[in-house]
């Protein structure tokens, strides 16, 4: 037959036409294959700046080599006491969140998060210490970007330090992913801030920025 002869001859024209029902097969591994990709986009972790970080909201603050690597630090303060901040940022690390988030100890011996024991009142009455870690698709485990917290009390509420390194060798810019992460794990703890952000090093504060309003999300 004419199909019989095209195969045998490997030719593909208008007279080695493709059956109807594998012409159909074709088509519907194309669209699963279309349909995987659009669902893979739809499906990225909302904490990661990817690819194209100026259409992602709190990626506008990249940095470029503030602590060698690219990184971030921000200071805001809370009307929550320490011991609140503290449940929920730990909270927020221990759940993944989006997947990407973990809450980290460990050591030998490994120490405390509670500091209240040693009393400290200078330079801060420091109260609780706190480390993570945030996964990107192509960094992350031991390469993932390491998060560091300290919770002060400030009146009857608390001021949070928070800390990101770009944590791979050779990260000099971060697109935004420091300060993302950040805004991304404070909004989600829901402690409403009772003041604006400050920039205390990096997150782009070396090229030029220094403080700024709240993220939308951090105001309401």
């Amino acid at each position: 037959s004419r199909l019989h002869t095209c195969i045998r001859t490997r030719r593909t024209s208008f007279l080695c036409p493709i059956p109807e029902n594998m012409a159909r097969l074709l088509f519907a591994v194309a669209a699963l294959v279309v349909g995987a990709a659009v669902a893979t986009a739809h499906t990225t972790s909302p904490s990661i700046c990817g690819d194209d970080p100026t259409y992602v909201s709190d990626c506008n603050h990249p940095d470029l080599g503030s602590c060698g690597n690219a990184c971030c630090v921000l200071e805001v303060s809370l009307p929550a006491a320490p011991t609140e901040v503290y449940s929920r940022l730990k909270d927020v690390l221990s759940s993944g969140m989006d997947g990407t988030f973990e809450y980290i100890t460990g050591g030998d011996p490994s120490p405390k998060d509670d500091l209240r024991p040693y009393k400290i009142d200078q330079p801060k009455p420091f109260q609780f210490i706190v480390q993570g870690r945030h996964n990107a698709p192509q960094y992350n485990g031991e390469n993932g970007d390491i998060l560091d917290f300290n919770i002060a009390a400030l009146g009857s509420g608390s001021s949070l330090r928070m800390f990101s390194l770009s944590r791979v060798h050779g990260a000099l810019g971060d697109a935004g992913q420091n300060f993302k992460t950040l805004s991304f794990l404070l909004q989600n703890t829901q402690l409403a801030p009772s003041s604006d952000f400050t920039i205390v090093h990096g997150c782009g504060k070396a090229i030029g920025l220094s403080t700024g309003a709240a993220p939308a999300e951090l105001s309401r």
